[in-house]
């Protein structure tokens, strides 16, 4: 005979009903709660297993009585084939006695016995189905009573260890302690004395508290926490046994120091991280009668139209919506907020399950200088990104003598383009650059302009990585990557003025660098300014400090093309003298030069 969970359920269930009485018994120490734990569990999942055992035999039951129900349609109407068959015979015997209706009345009889037993069999199955159902809303009652009683030894759990780290901390200990002082010479023999006893009282409950820390069951959690709760050391008693000077210079001082501590209430809490309702009696618990103990808790739901926001609920972050989160009937304060739009806050008063959509609208700020930002490409990855400049006078030129107007806010690269973000354009567009069609780039060898053969800005004659500038590209090149990201952006973007480079690149300095007047070596990539990179390759962007807008390489790394005919480029190169990578410094160049050391960054136009 094969058992199925039900009864195997029933056979259990003394077994299981009397764990359920252990559990409510106050366990004595953490070992037997970690052990009902495991037990309580180690039920959970025999009673879950119970449960989908259950869930099957209701859904085979289920499918049973839909085969039946089905074949009923079937059985029903052979019967009625039958039925009117049998009435044919009948009207055919009043004209004819001599015919035989023997086997009509028996495909009469057979039909109707088979509609009745499929109705006695489908009868039975929703008997059944009703029996099984009924023992799954058992099993999954049972389930959550086990729940409950998993979350009452957590609870209890989380006391003891409250209640064993209150004990150990309430402490008393008598220690000897020296302390030698090197007293000012302008201190009396009084103030030495009374200085080195203070120090030595200091080193005292210093020790003590050491000592009492290494003793604790839960050090490194405790240890973690400190600055959460204080200790509370009092110093009760304190006896000088020796004091003098030593040598005439240094003042000794030996004592025995009785100190005990006192930790607060719910100090043992804060120490483990834990709330301070199980520091405190069940009765005491936030300071509320007995009567009022027992709080209905509901569910409460909050959503809303964006992603990546922060959800508050009464002053406590449950991270980003979607948000479920239990809370007591009563009133609570629900705030949604993220960055760059208004927060929305809302107090409601919950009686039942509840939910809330938050609808978050953006706030309509005026642009910062130096904010950043960075658009979204059609795949998903991000354009590169911008630093804010906005309309204002600035200083440009030589000994920045010229005064500018500039009528207009744009966002500047925060790096030269890098390599990978190079890659990015050609696999998508397959774009050859102007040095790969003409298989040729050009570098500086003995100072002369040399043309490298078979290089391009996948092999600069250096190794290069992901976040390294690209290199010879054209200024023709470099348009076609602005032209591809307005493309993929909506937005538009271009290669800067050199006005406004220089604009960008001094971050408000008048001086020759953003840092002033003087190269500091190590502070950019120019030749022989003492970088690993420095006359030897281009260096990653994000190498050396930003200006003070937060702009990457103004000075050095690589030349980088401005959007003019004349084909002009600014900010120096790793294998340009100091000197050339001055702010009001350019190289002039063929607007179809693709050089080794000549790279570029972008600008984005904004409304």
């Amino acid at each position: 005979m094969r058992f199925g969970f039900s009864t195997l359920l029933l056979a259990l269930s003394p077994s299981l009903m009397v764990s359920y009485a252990v559990a409510q018994e106050a366990p004595k120490s953490l070992m037997e709660i970690d052990d009902q734990i495991f037990t309580k569990h180690s039920e959970l999942v025999t009673f879950e297993q119970f449960r989908d055992g259950q869930q099957d035999l209701v859904i085979q039951q289920q499918s049973e009585i839909k085969r039946l129900k089905s074949e009923a349609g079937t059985l029903t109407a052979n019967f009625d084939a039958t039925k009117a068959k049998l009435k044919r015979d009948y009207q055919r015997m009043i004209n004819d006695p001599n015919i035989d209706i023997a086997t009509s009345q028996q495909a009469y009889q057979d039909a109707w016995q088979a509609v009745k037993n499929n109705q006695d069999q489908t009868l039975s199955a929703e008997h059944r189905l009703t029996e099984l159902e009924a023992d799954l809303a058992t099993k999954k009652a049972e389930i959550k009573t086990i729940s409950r009683l998993i979350e009452n030894l957590e609870s209890a759990k989380y006391r003891a260890r409250a209640e064993r780290l209150a004990q150990e901390l309430n402490q008393s200990k008598k220690i000897s302690v020296s302390f030698t002082n090197r007293c000012a010479d302008s201190m009396t023999l009084a103030q030495c004395e009374n200085q080195t006893k203070e120090l030595a009282l200091q080193k005292a409950v210093k020790e003590f508290r050491l000592s009492l820390l290494e003793k604790l069951s839960e050090t490194n959690v405790v240890k973690t926490n400190l600055h959460k709760a204080s200790i509370n050391i009092h110093v009760l008693d304190h006896q000088t046994l020796e004091s003098g000077f030593s040598d005439g210079m240094r003042y000794r001082s030996l004592m025995d120091v009785e100190m005990e501590s006192r930790p607060g209430k719910t100090t043992s809490c804060r120490l483990l991280g834990l709330d301070k309702k199980y520091c405190l009696n069940e009765n005491q618990n936030a300071s509320k009668p007995a009567m009022q103990q027992e709080v209905a808790w509901v569910n409460v739901s909050v959503r809303s139209n964006l992603y990546d926001d922060q959800v508050l609920i009464d002053g406590v972050s449950y991270g980003s919506t979607p948000v479920e989160v239990m809370l007591p009937v009563g009133e609570h304060t629900i705030l949604v907020e993220k960055e760059g739009y208004y927060p929305f806050s809302k107090s409601v008063d919950v009686g039942s399950d509840y939910s809330l959509r938050a609808e978050l609208k953006e706030r309509t700020n005026k642009p910062r200088s130096g904010d950043k930002f960075a658009d979204s490409l059609a795949n998903g990855v991000k354009a590169p990104e911008m630093i804010t400049v906005l309309p204002g006078q600035y200083k440009v030129g030589l000994n920045a003598s010229q005064s500018v107007s500039l009528d207009h806010a744009f966002g500047i690269g925060a790096t030269p383009v890098t390599v990978n973000q190079f890659k990015s354009f050609v696999e998508q567009t397959k774009y050859q650059t102007d040095a790969e069609l003409k298989k040729t780039c050009t570098a500086l060898v003995d100072g002369e302009v040399t043309p490298l053969s078979k290089s391009s800005w996948q092999t600069p004659g250096f190794k290069q990585y992901p976040n390294s500038p690209v290199v010879c590209v054209s200024q023709n090149d470099a348009k076609s990557y602005a032209k591809w990201l307005s493309k993929q952006t909506g937005a538009k973007y271009r290669l800067p003025t050199a006005q406004e480079w220089e604009i960008a690149a001094r971050a408000g300095s008048q001086a020759k660098y953003w840092w002033g007047n003087s190269f500091e070596t190590g502070k950019a990539n120019t030749g022989w300014s003492g970088t690993p990179w420095s006359n030897i390759s281009t260096a990653p962007v994000s190498a050396f400090a930003p200006n003070k807008l937060g702009m990457y390489d103004a000075v050095g790394n690589v030349w980088q093309w401005t959007n003019g005919s004349s084909g002009i480029a600014k900010g120096g190169a790793w294998n340009f003298s100091p000197d050339m990578a001055a702010a009001d410094q350019q190289l002039i160049l063929s607007t179809f030069t693709a050089s080794n050391y000549l790279g570029f960054r972008v600008v984005r136009e904004l409304n």
